[in-house]
């Protein structure tokens, strides 16, 4: 029998290779890039370098140093795309199967007009699993997790960026799971005669296909030296006024590295347009709170009679002027404004029951595995509202940024799930690793209408005894993030035998399915 069960009483249908030791990317502000009067942005999306460590040599790389030139000097390459996984690009069985680290790099020039007075950064959307990046040989940022955004300011020391002749990034990739990543897995040498020396496999407990790569898109993107880091809106309604709540975030950075500072700014400004442009709210400071009468709301498409009324997206115009050096940063973010409450019986968005039709889905497709491509997501998507879906979940990681601008602008309504799929053992890395997931989860996410709900995990081996208070510290790590959605986890144990079952701040389990 398979029990799904819910938090916050609401029902839902439903290596021993040599890694660099990650550095912890702070779950801050990192706002998708974007082009406006005061930023621009720089694809390194296309045709990158690639090749794997030998098997019995996983290391190779790093003691060769092939960070330190061209990887074409190092040996054969291929020809990868980026984004992509690079499991079935080629016809090379190694490579498909291919457990340890991969290395790409490629080339790329720093327009003349970046070089005065500006903040440089680059930002890679989602790279399976841990990530090392080399810019001209110099190490600038290292991460670890698959499914999210992670970014580096080059703008300072030690980064030697070239601004007038051509620079080389490198990425070193490994796609080793251990128990104490998220998702987990681990490396199993059998001993038995029958397999040749050497051979080894990558176990895992979750049923689909461990694809490795740059799976999303890389840009370098350029902001002020004052500018606005982070973003945080929430919205609900009073009959039919709509309501925002903002809160704006801003950082200095005066090419001095790590040494980041807050600016006195003379103005934070913010306008609430509609769809035709229109300024519908305005409002001044670094936090506030907008009144926007008669407002077009955000809604499931399911729940209008036509498909232009549903996933209502206005465009919030920040504003950030800096008096000391006499700069301006602009960006405008897509919200909707839309209401999400619970029952004990009822999901409720903007006070009417929403009833959830849809799927458990996966990001990845023939060829390009988990690598974005907006034609296949946007098919993909139009196959969901022609079934007469109105939801999923992103079983079992965080999906592309892209989809979840599609689903935002189509009203589909999103259950955002973290990495954490089949998890065992409970101990204290795990946790720490599954804890950074959700901060990174939640940071990114937080300001879309179309996720409703927080996945804190899918089938974990909630039987064990450590998962009691296991998830009690995911939950209340969550709530703490955010206190304005509810939270689900999907478990296949019973409920006789569920630890988690014990402790009721945890979670509201209801029987609504068997397989």
């Amino acid at each position: 029998m398979r029990r799904i069960f819910r938090t916050l009483s609401l029902l839902i249908v439903g290596i021993e290779f040599s890694i660099v030791k990650m550095v912890e990317i702070e779950a801050k502000g990192m706002l998708f890039p974007q082009d406006s009067e005061t930023r621009e942005i720089k694809s390194l999306d296309g045709l990158w370098n690639f090749r794997i460590s030998p098997k019995n040599s996983p290391n190779l790389g790093f003691t060769e140093k092939w960070y330190s030139r061209p990887l074409q000097e190092t040996g054969d390459v291929e020809i990868m795309p980026v984004p992509s996984s690079y499991n079935d690009i080629t016809q090379n069985k190694l490579i498909r199967d291919h457990i340890g680290w991969a290395w790409y790099d490629r080339t790329f020039w720093i327009p003349n007009d970046w070089l005065k007075d500006t903040r440089l950064v680059l930002r890679f959307g989602g790279v399976n699993y841990h990530a090392t990046v080399w810019i001209n040989g110099i190490p600038v940022v290292e991460h670890s997790g698959g499914h999210l955004p992670f970014e580096i300011e080059l703008s300072s020391p030690p980064v030697k960026l070239l601004f007038k002749s051509i620079n080389r990034i490198t990425v070193a990739i490994n796609n080793t799971l251990t128990p104490d990543t998220v998702p987990q897995g681990e490396i199993f040498r059998p001993t038995d005669t029958r397999y040749p020396e050497g051979y080894f496999t990558l176990n895992y407990n979750f049923d689909f296909f461990n694809y490795a790569g740059i799976h999303r898109s890389v840009f370098l993107y350029t902001t002020p030296q004052t500018y606005i880091s982070d973003i945080t809106v929430h919205t609900r309604t009073n009959g039919e006024t709509g309501i925002l709540d903002y809160s704006i975030q801003f950082l200095s950075s005066q090419r001095s590295y790590l040494s980041i500072t807050r600016h006195k700014v003379s103005e934070v400004s913010v306008s609430l347009l509609d769809k035709k442009g229109v300024v519908v709210g305005t409002g001044e400071g670094e936090s506030g709170q907008l009144l926007i009468t008669d407002a077009k709301l955000w809604w499931p498409f399911t729940m209008v009679k036509n498909d232009t009324d549903a996933g209502y997206l206005h465009t919030l115009v920040v504003t950030l002027t800096d008096a000391t050096l006499r700069t301006k940063d602009v960006y405008r973010l897509k919200i909707g404004i839309r209401s999400v409450k619970w029952t004990n019986t009822s999901l409720l968005i903007n006070d009417k029951p929403f009833y959830f039709r849809g799927f458990g889905r996966h990001e990845d497709f023939n060829i390009r595995g988990k690598g974005i491509d907006n034609v296949m997501i946007v098919k993909d998507h139009n196959l969901v509202k022609w079934t007469g879906a109105n939801s999923y979940r992103t079983s079992h990681y965080p999906y592309a940024e892209e989809i979840m601008d599609l689903t935002d602008r189509l009203g589909i309504v999103v259950i955002d799930e973290c990495p954490a799929v089949s998890l065992n053992g409970f101990g204290s890395k795990l946790l720490s690793n599954h804890m950074q997931s959700i901060r990174e989860l939640i940071q990114r996410d937080k300001n879309r209408a179309s996720v409703i709900m927080w996945s804190v995990g899918n089938e974990p081996q909630s039987q064990q005894p450590a998962a009691e208070n296991y998830f009690k510290e995911i939950t209340d790590l969550t709530r703490t993030l955010d206190s304005e959605r509810p939270l689900t986890l999907v478990t296949n144990q019973g409920w006789s035998n569920d630890k988690t079952v014990s402790n009721e701040r945890n979670f509201f389990f209801q029987s609504i399915s068997e397989k």
